[in-house]
């Protein structure tokens, strides 16, 4: 059990300010979209769709990312992804399916179908809040009644952030939200507000800036260019593998958020 008693400040090794993400390193934002996912191939199959739900669910991993990419937004209509699906499964490559899902407006009858799908999708994802992962929430606690300063950055869809906050009462544990698309400046300026917020209520800067997360290039790197202490958190999207690139290698690595707390106190 992690405790949530105050903390004195000088017991934390890294005192400071906590840039946090939220999806798969405070809630499991991956088991909600498989289930979502799943359904969403289960309508593709009843109107037309001629692959196999594990074979699917493979095509659905290699396109997400290249949609995401192709739209610079990783959470993007996902009626396009089931748009590209239905394209690679009547033969179309999946270079040719990419750039037609993300066109302005995709071909039809594909697209009238994924339109249907995608609400299946989205119908799944309302009604399924993601679980906490263990001892987020006394972690938090932790952190904060520490004397440390809470940031949360996230480039999720803004309602779906809110909502999962809200819904497991985290609201209250953090100083600052930064709900944008991820990058070198966008950690600056969350770093900043941090950085502003202790200032004010410390009367001094914080020693440390620490950043947690899932993914090696949207959190790990950009931690890492701002200067930060970085933190890799594995979530069941992305798993557990770093890629060979200094820039991509994190300070720590940890298997449960509450070894938060083993890295921050003597």
């Amino acid at each position: 059990m992690v405790s949530t008693e105050p903390k004195a400040e000088d017991v934390f090794l890294l005192h400071g300010v906590y840039i946090i993400d939220a999806d798969n390193t405070l809630w499991d934002t991956n088991e909600v979209f498989l289930g979502a996912q799943i359904r969403m191939i289960e309508n593709m199959r009843e109107n037309g769709c001629s692959l196999e739900t594990g074979a699917a669910l493979e095509f659905l991993r290699a396109l997400d990312f290249r949609l995401a990419v192709a739209l610079d937004d990783f959470e993007y209509d996902y009626s396009r992804l089931a748009c590209a699906l239905f394209l690679v499964d009547r033969g179309r490559p999946e270079n040719e399916a990419v750039r037609l899902a993300t066109a302005a407006v995709p071909p039809a009858p594909e697209w009238d179908r994924a339109r249907l799908a995608g609400r299946v999708f989205y119908t799944h994802l309302q009604a399924h809040c993601p679980p906490l992962f263990f001892g987020v929430a006394e972690t938090l606690a932790a952190l904060r009644s520490g004397g440390n300063t809470l940031v949360l950055h996230s480039e999720g869809r803004h309602e779906r952030i809110a909502e999962t906050l809200s819904a497991h009462n985290l609201d209250p544990f953090f100083h600052h939200t930064a709900l944008e698309r991820k990058s070198q400046d966008s950690f600056r300026r969350a770093r900043l507000a941090g950085e502003a917020y202790f200032a004010q209520t410390k009367g001094r800067s914080p020693d440390h800036c620490v950043v947690v997360g899932d993914s090696p290039k949207r959190d790990i790197r950009f931690g890492n260019i701002i200067g930060a202490t970085t933190v890799f958190k594995p979530g069941g999207w992305l798993g557990t593998e770093l890629p060979d690139d200094p820039l991509l290698t994190p300070d720590y690595t940890i298997s449960c958020f509450t070894e938060l707390l083993e890295l921050g106190t003597k």
